[in-house]
Parts: structure tokens; sequence; C-alpha cells
């Protein structure tokens, strides 16, 4: 279940009006936690359920673009749809692209640490 909204420190919050979510000077965007009003709760629940299984999903798949490409240093490049894998860090040092359609996959999988 998604963790209580007081585990998100560091941030001054204000609730919106609806108490659906908060918003914050410090973030762009929407703050949401589970002890927000509903439905919220829910669905944060649904989309940690949804993560779980994309997760144990790619998890499973075997490599179909070969193992370490540039030495895990792929800032830069274009993907194509497909399993990346590396037991090495993987160093995104500027942007890199997505080439494909809207219902292509492209999953990294890494042993080491994603940076940016």
């Amino acid at each position: 279940s998604p963790a209580a909204g007081i585990y998100m420190t560091g941030f001054s919050f204000t609730a919106d009006a609806s108490a659906e979510f908060s918003t914050s000077s410090q973030i762009t965007g929407r703050a949401y936690a589970p002890t927000d009003y509903a439905p919220t709760p829910t669905i944060l629940t649904i989309a940690i359920s949804d993560m779980e299984t994309a997760y144990a999903d790619a998890s499973q798949r075997a490599n179909t673009k070969g193992s370490n490409i540039e030495g895990g240093n792929i800032g830069g490049m274009t993907l194509t749809t497909g399993v990346y894998t590396f037991t090495t860090d993987i160093n995104i040092g500027s942007d890199i692209t997505f080439s494909g359609g809207a219902d292509d996959v492209f999953i990294l999988q890494t042993t080491g640490t994603l940076m940016q």
C-alpha cells in the first residue's frame, strides 16, 4: 500500500480545496498521498499494483539488444524498442530518444545504478 503523506518530508505542502492532492512551490505538479480524500487512496493503490505487475513482467524479459551497450553511457543515443541489459551503472549524461510507436516497449535492466 502507499506510504502516508507524512513520509514526504522537506516540502511545504498546501492541500487543494478538494483535498484530493496537495501542491508546493518546491515541486512541479501535484503531490498525492493515501491520506488525501477519495478517490486518491484507491487510485494510488491501483497504481502501485500496476507498477508491481510491470516490474515483475520486465524483470523476466530476455535481453534483445545486447549487454552493456556503450559501457552504460547512453546519453545522446536513440534507442529502439527492446530489452537492454547492463551489469554496469547506466549513465544518461544527455538526452536519450526512444524511437518507436505508441505500443512499443522499452526496458532498461541494470544491476547497477541509473544516473542522470
